[in-house]
Formats: structure tokens, C-alpha cells, sequence
């Protein structure tokens, strides 16, 4: 499709409709800051104010930063915009049909771009259809959208991977490959080990437990988080055509992970994990209740925590470890996707899928890195009781 400028008052209202069947849409509706940049680039474009499409004014006019901030300590900016591009895209791959115009935002640019379709009074119509439906499901149903979302976590990881990876700038997709290659190496399938809600309840399975039991009783608990964690990291790996295996933390002996790649998803609720990663500069410890990763070489470090006795309701930030390092008793590599609490897991899984963060990990490494065992810190904000975008505190390679 060509790109189009509106230039009519009708054209301009035409890409409003569609913004606003966007903003309605479950991909949106649940957070602040992505449906507020996109209005604003929106607007600002189809005005005529492009000198406003620019990463400080957008700091300051969407996000609420000082004129004087730091782009560069405080990338706001771009990792909204990335969150944006690939909630769009997950946008239209669900509603394509229904769209006679397309709003894009290109990667590098804060600039919307619009793609005229097939002319007709019918898309028209479909489009306001899908703003009067998600507004009136939101009145009926308020909670669907999360049950449509679970019910699909695997089909829009896949879709969404294969997405952002294929449209991802050269040196972006460069550095997504360089962190993934690793785990290709042996021909078995990568050994994806979850993480269990409540480990400590869970109640051993025997010859005898009915189905109705097994159903009922509390034996499997993974969360939300994990699930999506686990449709990402589904996603990544079938777009590079590597097959995968899942199994839970309690059913996955030392004897299953030996010689071949394999995959932490949590960290508390994961001994694999937390055995793991002891060893290492990074790590987690878990003290009086309160979650906390660590850092050997400088123990003072002491605001990468959670107390989890705190309601839950009350937690505004999680912290995530991503890892990739070869372990000496599985002889084989490992990679970590790990928070401290649930919103870290799901922000850390983001991270490793999306090339735009892969790629500002690597400006930060030291050339080689791919090569080489690799720590990171990774800061989530919890906005409404959903992780918000992944933001990268500390990296380093050995």
C-alpha cells in the first residue's frame, strides 16, 4: 500500500476513527502511556506539527519529563514507541479486514505514517463497528479482553515475534541473533523449565488420582505472567525454527537438562534458577520476605528488591534478571528469564524477543559479547497490575 497524507478535513477524520478503534482495543486499553503517545503522534502529524515529533518534546508534552531531562539516562521515549509498533501490529493482525486506513509508526521515527486501502463506504463502517463493539463490550464485560488475551497468548506470540523480527532494522535483528545463536547449537529441542505459583502447595500425583483430581486439585500453577512469558518465548523460537519442550520446575530433574539448551522462566519460584545463578556476579536472595537480586561485586546494591509483604496492590516496581551462560552440570547453555515477582518475568520476556532492546543491550556490551556469558538487570514499572515496558539498569559480559 502507498503512503497517504490526509489532507481534507474528511480525510483527517477518517484517521481519527481509526486511531480511536485502536485506542479502544484491548492492545491499548489497559495502559496509559501507549495509547497517549500514539494520539499525540497522531494529532501532531495530521495538524501539521512535525517539529513536535521529536524524542524530548515527546518526553516532555506525552510523559511529563523536565524540558532539561536526560534522553539518553531516561529512554521513555523509545521504549514506548517500541511497545506501540508492536501492539499496532498485534492490532492489525486481528482487525486487518475491517481497516480502509492503516496508521503506522515506522522504526526510527517518531512519525506516523498512514496507508490509504481499498476505498469504500464499508470500511467506513466496519471501522466505527469495531470502536461501538469494544466500547460496549468494556460496559458488558469488563473483564474479556483478558480472557480473549489468555485464550490466544500462544497464537499472538507467534505472531507478534515473527512481526517485530522481521521488520526490525538490520543491526537490530543482528543483535537478536547474536543472543539467541547460542541455544542452536545442539539439534534437541530447548528445554523451556516454568516456574510454579505455589510450590510449596502442590500435592504429589499418583497411579490413583482421577482426572476430575487432577483437574481440581491444586497440582499446576502457573501464572498469567509465566503463560506469557512462555507465549513470547514460543514465539521467538518458532520463528527461528527451533523446536521447544515445556515442563514444569517440579517435574524437571538435573538428568532432563543435561546436554541441551535450556530456558529458566522465574526466579522464587524456580530452585533451578536460584541454583543456577548462586554462583554468578548477579543473582537473587531471598531474605525475611523481601526478594532482592544482588550484585557480588557491589553488595551495598540494595534497590533491586520487592517486599513481599506488601500487598500486591501496592508494588509499582519489579526488577528481572536475564541471563545466558553455560552451566558446568548440565553441559549445556542456559538462558534466564527471571523476576522477582511476576511483572518482572513477563517485562524480561519482552526484552529478549524485541530487537529494539536487544539492540541498545548490545551498544552497551563490549565488542564480542556474543561470545561470551552475559548478565543483565532489567526495571519494570507495574501500571494498573500489568508490567509495563522492559528498561535496561546494568549489563555486563564475561
Amino acid at each position: 500500500m502507498p503512503q497517504w497524507l490526509p489532507t481534507s478535513e474528511e480525510e483527517r477524520e477518517l484517521v481519527r476513527k481509526e486511531l480511536a478503534a485502536i485506542a479502544s482495543s484491548y492492545h491499548f486499553r489497559g495502559s496509559k502511556r501507549y495509547p497517549a503517545m500514539l494520539k499525540y503522534v497522531v494529532s501532531a502529524a495530521i495538524d501539521g506539527r512535525t517539529s513536535d515529533l521529536k524524542e524530548r518534546t515527546l518526553g516532555v508534552e506525552v510523559f511529563g519529563r523536565d524540558p532539561g531531562y536526560d534522553t539518553s539516562a531516561d529512554p521513555v521515549v523509545r521504549i514506548s514507541a517500541g511497545e506501540v509498533r508492536k501492539r499496532i501490529a498485534q492490532y492489525y493482525h486481528e482487525n486487518d479486514h475491517l481497516s480502509r486506513v492503516q496508521i503506522e509508526l515506522p522504526l526510527g521515527s517518531y512519525a506516523p505514517e498512514f496507508l490509504l486501502r481499498v476505498p469504500g463506504a464499508e470500511a467506513e463502517t466496519a471501522v466505527e463497528a469495531v470502536v461501538q463493539n469494544h466500547a460496549h463490550a468494556e460496559r458488558r464485560f469488563p473483564r474479556r479482553p483478558v480472557l480473549i488475551a489468555l485464550a490466544s497468548l500462544v497464537l499472538l506470540g507467534v505472531a507478534a515475534a515473527g512481526y517485530v523480527y522481521h521488520q526490525a532494522a538490520d543491526s537490530s535483528a543482528a543483535a537478536a541473533k547474536k543472543l539467541w545463536d547460542p541455544l542452536f547449537q545442539s539439534p534437541r529441542p530447548v528445554l523451556i523449565v516454568v516456574g510454579t505459583s505455589h510450590p510449596d502447595q502442590m500435592v504429589p500425583e499418583s497411579d490413583q488420582t482421577t482426572f476430575v483430581d487432577h483437574m481440581n486439585i491444586p497440582y499446576h500453577h502457573v501464572s498469567i505472567s509465566s503463560a506469557i512469558a512462555l507465549s513470547r518465548l514460543g514465539g521467538a523460537l518458532h520463528q527461528r525454527g527451533k523446536d521447544f519442550e515445556i515442563k514444569e520446575v517440579t517435574e524437571t530433574s538435573l538428568a532432563d537438562m543435561r546436554s541441551r539448551s535450556i530456558i529458566l522462566v522465574g526466579a522464587m519460584n524456580n530452585e533451578w534458577t536460584m541454583r543456577m545463578l548462586k554462583p554468578l556476579r548477579i543473582h537473587f536472595t531471598f531474605e525475611s520476605s523481601v526478594a532482592g537480586i544482588r550484585d557480588a561485586q557491589n553488595p551495598e546494591q540494595r534497590d533491586w528488591s520487592v517486599d513481599f509483604r506488601k500487598p500486591f496492590s501496592s508494588v509499582t516496581t519489579d526488577y528481572a534478571v536475564v541471563a545466558r551462560f553455560r552451566d558446568p552440570d548440565t553441559e549445556g547453555p542456559v538462558m534466564v528469564i527471571a523476576g522477582l515477582g511476576p511483572y518482572g518475568t513477563e517485562a524480561a520476556s519482552e526484552f529478549v524477543q524485541a530487537p529494539q532492546y536487544l539492540a541498545e543491550l548490545a551498544a552497551k556490551l563490549p565488542r564480542g559479547w556474543e561470545n561470551r556469558s552475559l548478565e543483565v538487570v532489567l526495571k519494570t514499572d507495574v501500571i494498573g497490575a500489568k508490567a509495563g515496558p522492559p528498561v535496561l539498569v546494568s549489563a555486563y559480559s564475561w
